[in-house]
């Protein structure tokens, strides 16, 4: 039986942890006396005391020191000594007890010449510590080191020397304490607490029951920042009358300058105070975990103890505990460029301490075995079935600790026993990295001390004494239950799997209701633990159950690693394994995952198959027909060429959307048979390849198809994370590799053919069967590139060798020998749709009707338009549009415009004769092509004759004046309406290719005739129209000049043009209508005109106007000629000079063979007026205004009058200029018979 006699010295409580900040008094006390001084920390406290002395030998300067050590290995516990050892005050009186209780009375005469030393400072100097424990502030990103230490050392009431009963030390608050600086050098110091009272006095609070305690007023305004704004700026204004300068009192900037400053400013203080030289030393935990990643924190921490070095000179000191090298800090530093040689330049003093300590300190405080203990242990051990040494140790090790993980040795496991060499260290290695996610880490449990792993180990021993089974050693599962409460706080969601929640049932609730183990419980706790140690100890099955094996005469390892194989099986919905080799083999699921392998599981238990036969067709079958290796091409006919495959896919009955598709390939359908529970095979199309699958092994493989749907499912409603689809990704694998194995090793049938040996053969089996002598596999390879070969030969041309096989008709009768099979199929099957159908049939619709009869055809349309080109080479078929246009014969080859293009069936009778002798089709080209000829050269009559209507009908319309013109040009515009009419007509019989077309041919060879004869005409004889018609517009008789012999002349001319009843647009038309007109109406009109000029002495006087220097257009008349003037004298002289010169100017025209000139000159005839009409005054009376124009100007032209009017019209402008004369300058007035002259 166990009991606490086994052990020397068992104590029954051990303090957990040691913090440097605590205040009791005792706390130091306690942790003097617990402390045990290795030599590394005796170096560095050897060190740090003669450098204060200055009697070290070093070389080195500088008063910062740097002390790391991995987690656990006692930095704190030093710092809380070195705290009390250099606490003057707290010293006073008791140096040698707190000696004694530091070294243990040891004899070492190193111990006594280090303990002379340190009396010798305190002896020297009065020493202030002020101690910070960073780990409070991490996360605090608000706080800077500078800020922290001032709020600490301000704190210090020996620092400060402000003790006095109303408080202790200065206020936290920066705002506060400087105040506090500034009221102490005030004669109201003393009187601070009553007179804040009595600033107090009127103000009230929200909480009307609430009074501040007079005793402890001035420790509130020290506390609270509220108070502390109501009070203190009362208190500043009492002493100086006004509050200008109270926000100066704390400085902007709270940098460690500021800071070093302040504390040597404090310091000095306290040594004139005290009459001796004062020491300060600032002792900072954990600066490292307080920096993190904070570049600036870095930086900070350079600059501070640069001002230590500079500002304090020796008189401060710090000291700064780190967990790793100064080069080691956060490398990722480095990104910024930050200079490390700087800060190590700046703590010159470094010193480590190293962890291996605590599993010595375990083993001597509390594993030591008494006499009895010791026999007793090693009796358990040698009567053991399972051998620690062989069974409890890890393997595969990445980073060993000391003891090693991987080996126990036999002397260690009895010292150690019930724990493992091992466990102290591994223990630690586990808090340090829960620390890194805990929200506090100055938790006492993980900070970061070997006590704190002492004070665990303490009571799982004392649970395992009380339990006292001495075959049982501890284990990680009893680690876990006694960190149970921090991993809650922790590791809340990994808990929370574990012990399960509310919203969702834990392992624990399965294990309650016998779902699973109480095994499997164990398991999970080790793995939650084992997984924040991984990059030491691999998270592998074998390790987990070394870390849940305690019974020494229970299961052995290799049975025990088994049975965590299947605990993992049955806890996967809660564990699951990472596939990702750098971190932990497994972690907890999160809440989603765990939704998602609940769902999986009812899958499982009630499995859909159709919806399990869809997702195989959906996400795996694509990637298992490139696993069965399918045969791409088979050999087809007695050729024996290759010809690709595609295949169609279905199982059990349920057709699959996957296919294996190339292009032109031979379709076999493939009915996979045997893996559906519930379903009975029939063989009932002839054409199918149906393949049953092997039937070994065929209850696993639907076990994994159900697993992997099921999971498949689950995940379709949710945004399955990394690791489930990982997961899916290995199901979906297994059923992979499982039903190809099957697949291969089954059996096939077509038809009623069983004995079929192979993939191979049975896919040509299945296409021997599947395909009928009328089809041939290049039907299926027929592709656009190959029906532009088509469209591109010419008719000499050869078919290509691809055309022959698919039975294309050729005009070449060598070619077209052999079978004609498919050849004749698509002959019959068109021609039977196209009978009666004088409009023809669309092409998809012929298509659709071959297909309907001949589905093999369905995939192979190309190549049916192939051979119906062919037959319309031939001239038995012919492609038209939709409006009954002939189409080249290429048309059915455009697989873009098959739904515009019609196809006709051509008649038996020789059209390609009748062509041939119209001249539309040549020897050499085809029936189509004649057509297509004729139909143009009809298309094109129709144009030429509508455009030449339109040029006529524009003449008309624009250009003509005379009646007898116009009766001319429409009658020429009413023959070619007719004849554009009759060649639509013969348009639709070509069309048609119906009866009439040979009289077609014939009509269109004449009209084309007839068209160049009169467009020819019309072309030549335009400027004769255009003289008819000047010359009727001239003989108006509205016109004075015209006498009655012009007058005579004209009309016979009207006259026989309105009479003329014939084609003048032809030649023989045109001449029989020069005959019946008259000659030389030109020149009797010109004759007239002369007569009429002379009678009224016109052009005369029409000259005299010319040559007058006054009578110029409007524009050219200087801005003194006034409007009364020129509307009397100038502008009627102008329009008579006009009207002369377009009558005389158009009557000259008439002679003239130019169409421009001749229009000109009738559209002169058409708009000019009578002279009466054109001109207000006769002649006789215009020669009279020239001759008293001339009389006025005399010989003065435009440019030499400034100004000249007509009174009484234009006496305002005239008065207006002379007013601006007389103000100008002197006038000379001059007089005149006809006025006077100004000048």
């Amino acid at each position: 039986m166990v009991d606490t006699s086994w052990f020397d010295d068992l104590p029954e409580d051990f303090e957990e942890s040691v913090r440097i900040d605590r205040d009791e008094q005792d706390h130091r006390q306690r942790a003097i006396r617990s402390y045990h001084m290795t030599a590394d920390s005796r170096r560095f406290i050897e060190d740090f005391v003669d450098r204060m002395l200055g009697q070290s030998d070093d070389m080195r300067t500088g008063s910062n020191y740097w002390l790391y050590g991995y987690y656990g290995s006692g930095k704190s516990h030093l710092l809380t000594v070195l705290d009390g050892l250099l606490d003057t005050d707290w010293l006073d009186g008791q140096q040698d007890a707190v000696w004694s209780d530091l070294v243990q009375i040891s004899g070492d005469s190193e111990f006594e010449q280090l303990g002379d030393h340190w009396r010798t400072i305190h002896d020297e100097y009065y020493v202030i510590p002020i101690s910070v424990n960073l780990l409070k502030y991490q996360g605090q990103k608000q706080r800077s080191f500078s800020e922290i230490v001032l709020r600490h050392a301000h704190q210090d009431a020996d620092l400060t020397g402000v003790d006095d009963g109303i408080s202790e030390g200065l206020s936290s608050q920066l705002d506060v304490a400087y105040f506090e600086k500034w009221f102490r050098t005030t004669d109201a110091w003393s009187d601070r607490q009553a007179r804040a009272e009595a600033a107090l006095d009127g103000v009230t609070t929200e909480a009307s029951d609430y009074e501040w305690q007079s005793d402890g007023l001035w420790k509130d305004i020290q506390k609270y920042g509220a108070l502390a704004d109501v009070v203190l700026p009362k208190l500043f204004e009492e002493v100086n009358e006004t509050r200008d300068g109270y926000t100066d009192l704390q400085p902007s900037d709270i940098d460690p300058e500021e800071v070093v400053g302040r504390l040597e400013e404090l310091r000095t203080e306290r040594e004139e105070e005290l009459g001796k030289p004062v020491k300060l030393v600032l002792l900072l935990d954990e600066v490292s975990l307080f920096i993190g990643t904070d570049f600036e924190r870095l930086t900070e921490l350079q600059t501070l103890a640069e001002n230590v070095d500079d500002i304090g000179d020796g008189d401060i000191q710090l000291v700064a505990t780190a967990q790793a090298k100064i080069e080691d800090v956060q490398p990722k530093f480095a990104a910024h460029g930050a200079d490390f040689s700087i800060v190590k330049d700046r703590f010159p003093h470094r010193y480590q301490l190293p962890s291996k300590h605590v599993g010595d300190i375990a083993k001597r405080r509390l594993f030591e075995k008494s006499e009895k203990g010791d026999v007793a242990v090693r009796e358990v051990l040698d009567e053991a079935s399972v051998k620690p040494t062989e069974s409890l140790v890890y393997n595969e090790i990445k980073q060993n600790t000391k003891p090693p993980l991987d080996s126990i040795d036999d002397e260690e496991l009895v010292e150690f026993y019930p724990f493992l060499p091992y466990h102290a260290p591994l223990f630690l290695e586990i808090l340090f990295n829960l620390r890194q996610e805990a929200s506090d880490p100055a938790k006492s449990i993980f900070s970061g001390t070997a006590r704190a792993i002492l004070a665990l180990m303490h009571n799982l021993l004392q649970t395992w004494v009380d339990e006292g089974e001495a075959d049982q050693v501890i284990t990680l599962v009893e680690f876990y239950e006694l960190v149970k409460p921090e991993l809650r706080e922790i590791l809340t969601q990994d808990m929370r799997v574990i012990e399960g929640s509310e919203a969702n049932r834990g392992i624990a609730d399965e294990v309650e209701d016998g779902d699973l183990e109480e095994f499997d419980l164990d398991v999970a706790k080790a793995v939650l633990l084992l997984q924040h140690v991984h990059d030491i100890v691999p998270l592998n099955e074998g390790n987990i159950a070394v870390s849940v094996m305690s019974d020494l005469n229970g299961r052995s390892w290799i049975s025990t690693q088994n049975r965590v194989e299947e605990s993992l099986g049955r806890l996967q919905k809660f564990i699951r394994p990472m596939a990702d080799e750098t971190g932990a083999r497994y972690r907890f699921a999160t809440q989603e995952e765990r939704i998602i392998y609940d769902d999986t599981e009812a899958n499982e238990d009630d499995p859909d198959w159709d919806a399990v036969l869809h997702a195989l067709d959906e996400h795996l079958w694509g990637r298992i027909t490139q696993d069965l290796s399918l045969p791409e091409s088979v050999p087809y006919g007695d050729s024996g060429d290759e010809y690709p495959v595609m295949y169609g896919f279905g199982l059990d009955g349920t057709g699959f959307e996957t296919t294996v598709d190339v292009e032109g390939g031979l379709d076999v359908p493939i009915e996979v048979q045997g893996v559906r529970p519930d379903h009975t095979s029939e063989n009932s199309d002839e054409e199918t390849l149906y393949w049953s699958i092997d039937t070994d092994g065929l209850d696993d493989l639907r076990k994994h198809l159900v697993k992997w749907w099921a999971l498949r499912d689950a995940i379709s409603t949710h945004n399955a994370p990394t690791a489930v689809e990982q997961d899916l990704d290995r199901r979906a694998d297994a059923v992979r590799s499982k039903l190809v194995s099957a697949m291969q090793s089954g059996s096939y049938t077509v038809k009623d053919r069983t004995d079929i040996s192979g993939l191979s053969t049975a896919v040509q089996t299945a296409v021997d069967v599947g395909y009928p002598d009328d089809f041939h596999p290049m039907m299926l390879q027929v592709t656009d590139d190959r029906l532009q070969e088509l469209v591109e030969l010419s008719t000499e041309d050869p078919l290509p060798a691809w055309a022959h096989t698919i039975q294309v008709p050729s005009s070449d009768p060598s070619a077209s020998q052999g079978k004609k099979s498919i050849q004749r199929n698509v002959m019959s099957l068109t021609g039977r749709q196209l009978k009666d159908r004088d409009d023809g049939l669309n092409m998809n619709t012929v298509l659709d009707g071959i297909t309907s009869k001949k589905p093999f055809y369905d995939e192979a349309r190309p190549a049916l338009c192939a051979i119906i080109w062919g037959f319309c080479r031939e001239g038995r078929l012919v492609p038209v549009d939709e409006d009954g246009n002939t189409l080249e014969n290429s048309a059915v080859l455009d697989q873009d415009h098959l739904s515009t293009t019609r196809l006709k069936l051509l008649p038996r009778e020789p059209i390609g004769k009748l062509l041939e002798s119209g001249g539309f089709k040549q020897t050499t080209e085809t029936v189509t092509d004649g057509l297509i000829n004729l139909q143009e050269a009809n298309q094109q009559l129709r144009s030429s004759l509508t455009g030449l209507q339109e040029d006529v009908q524009l003449v008309l319309d624009t250009d003509v004046h005379s009646g007898a013109v116009s009766g001319l040009l429409e009658a020429f515009i009413e023959e070619l309406t007719d004849r554009t009419s009759t060649t639509t007509e013969r348009l639709s019989v070509v069309r048609s290719q119906g009866n009439g077309l040979a009289d077609a041919i014939e009509q269109t060879n004449d009209v084309q005739e007839w068209f160049d004869e009169v467009s020819d005409v019309w072309n030549r004889r335009l400027a004769s129209l255009y003289r008819f018609d000047a010359q009727l517009t001239a003989g108006n008789d509205r016109f004075e000049w015209v006498d009655d012999d012009a007058q005579s002349a004209v009309t016979a001319q009207r006259d026989a043009l309105k009479n003329f009843d014939g084609g003048w647009w032809t030649t023989d038309g045109w001449k029989a209508l020069v005959e019946d007109t008259t000659t030389g109406l030109g020149t009797e009109l010109q004759r007239s005109w002369e007569a009429h000029l002379d009678q009224q002495e016109i052009s005369e006087f029409v000259e005299r106007i010319a040559d007058h220097p006054w009578v110029i257009p409007a524009t050219d008349l200087p801005t003194g000629v006034q409007v009364a003037m020129e509307h009397e004298y100038i502008t009627p002289l102008r329009e008579l000079r006009r009207w002369y010169e377009t009558v005389d100017g158009a009557i000259a025209s008439l002679s003239s063979d130019d169409e421009d000139a001749l229009l000109s000159a009738a559209d002169d005839f058409a708009d000019v007026e009578p002279l009466s009409e054109a001109v207000d005054y006769d002649v006789e009376e215009l020669e009279g205004r020239l001759d008293r124009l001339a009389e006025i100007v005399g010989d003065r032209g435009p440019d030499e009058i400034d100004q000249i009017g007509v009174l009484p019209d234009d006496r305002q402008n005239i008065d207006r200029r002379l007013e601006r004369l007389v103000e100008s300058r002197e006038l000379d007035i001059e007089t005149t018979d006809s006025g006077v002259i100004i000048r």
